[in-house]
């Protein structure tokens, strides 16, 4: 079978069940294999543009299994688009006269309260509308979009907050896939920062926006790039599964360039508020200042452990990801080459998303968990707390608590067995306390 009839073959192959329950389950060990080695990721702060992107090629590839009978768009293929209807004009009759109203004393205008529930997204258009504007079909024949890898977390809800929207749509079928992840803020000012400090770093300038860069790697077959045109910064990431041929960069580049050529017209639309009692969660620097009431190492009952946190930043986040998260991703770990003994914890992780208290009732939704795991727990200082334990990779546990209106998971890539839930508890009321 040719290339292009595989390709033309994933428009009717819908993933099934096991396929996602499959993807799931690796995720979920992946996450927790990392937790048993007790490696300590703070050293990976500044994202190497290849070879810091391995791990996400892996994952991209299983985001694109999600998609469901999405077609590649090797071959370049026209737009669809939906006729539309000549315009009509409508003629409006002349206005009643209305009767004059006597005037009555009026009372000075309240100002309304500020909204702190769900952010809004700065970009006026949805994923969808997105895709439909700037002719996706272009580039992926028939796609279709899907959420993030796993469960919402702390830190999604930080970029979302920050007015951020992103954007996946992918395809995948035998050995063959293809991705593309669009994210879109409105920090103009961090962005041609970024994107200054990109192509000072080697990146290429392929002339779109007011400013941009571009990097390709043939190695690993993917490309990053950063716009900035009018009121928002643009990151893309696309992947191409064997290989990243010219035909597909350059059909990447034209897309690129209608995304662009969509957006410049658009206003970004106003920031987000947070609640006033977040304030008390807001960083004040490196994850060292987060501290614990007790220490660490006593909660834990583990000697190894270091008693002060460090950063855990993830290389494979793009430059909105890095810099608008307003959430902390801070660990507790013991050195790097100490082992601790078998069923002695070897790590925590805190993270903390100021003022997402809106996101804390989206946080159920992890491989393998499900309602009967999740059970409401007594955690001092807290408005509320669910401890959640998944089966997808052995049973594991982490809690979701509600303080301040802002969301703190504790353990979540921790391997926490349940017969040891209850440190989650204790750690939690152990930083809410020293806060």
């Amino acid at each position: 079978m040719s290339g292009d009839d595989e390709r033309d073959q994933w428009r009717s192959v819908p993933p099934t069940d096991d396929d996602l329950t499959s993807i799931g389950v690796s995720v979920r060990r992946a996450v927790l294999s990392r937790a048993r080695d007790g490696q300590r990721t703070s050293s990976r702060r500044r994202r190497l543009r290849f070879t810091g992107r391995v791990g996400s090629v892996v994952a991209l590839v299983a985001l694109g299994a999600t998609s469901g009978g999405v077609a590649l768009g090797l071959i370049p293929s026209p737009f669809e688009g939906t006729p539309q209807a000549a315009p009509t004009a409508t003629v409006s009759a002349p206005p009643e006269q209305a009767p004059t109203a006597t005037p009555t004393p009026s009372v000075s205008p309240v100002a309304p309260a500020p909204d702190t529930g769900p952010p809004a997204a700065a970009l006026p258009l949805s994923c969808d509308e997105l895709a439909s504007a700037s002719a996706l079909t272009s580039l992926l024949r028939a796609p279709e979009s899907y959420g993030g890898l796993g469960p919402f977390m702390p830190s999604e809800a930080g970029v979302l907050q920050a007015g951020g929207t992103t954007c996946r749509w992918g395809s995948s079928s035998g050995s063959a896939s293809a991705s593309l992840q669009l994210t879109v803020s409105p920090d103009v000012e961090t962005g041609r920062a970024w994107v200054t400090q990109e192509r000072a770093g080697g990146a290429a300038d392929d002339g779109l926006g007011d400013l941009s860069a571009v990097s390709c790697s043939t190695e690993y077959a993917l490309c990053d790039g950063s716009v900035v045109v009018g009121d928002f910064w643009i990151e893309y990431h696309y992947e191409e599964s064997p290989g990243l041929t010219a035909a597909a960069r350059a059909l990447l580049a034209d897309h690129v360039g209608r995304v662009v050529d969509v957006v410049r017209p658009l206003e970004a639309g106003p920031g987000w508020v947070a609640p006033a009692a977040s304030a008390r969660w807001a960083p004040a620097g490196a994850c060292a200042t987060l501290g614990t009431a007790t220490p660490m190492s006593t909660l834990l009952s583990s000697p190894e452990v270091v008693d002060t946190a460090i950063d855990v930043l993830p290389g494979t986040r793009n430059g909105i990801e890095q810099t608008q998260d307003g959430s902390w991703e801070c660990r507790w770990t013991v050195p790097e080459g100490v082992g601790t003994p078998e069923g002695v914890l070897a790590s925590m992780d805190v993270e903390i998303a100021p003022g997402a208290g809106w996101a804390w009732e989206q946080a159920p939704g992890t491989f393998g968990d499900t309602s009967d795991s999740a059970q409401h727990v007594a955690v001092t200082g807290a408005q509320d707390a669910v401890q959640r334990c998944s089966t997808a990779e052995g049973d594991s546990c982490w809690l979701d608590v509600l303080v301040d209106d802002s969301w703190m998971q504790v353990g979540y890539g921790n391997a926490v067995p349940p017969d040891q839930a209850g440190v989650l508890a204790a750690v939690a009321e152990s930083v809410i306390a020293a806060r």
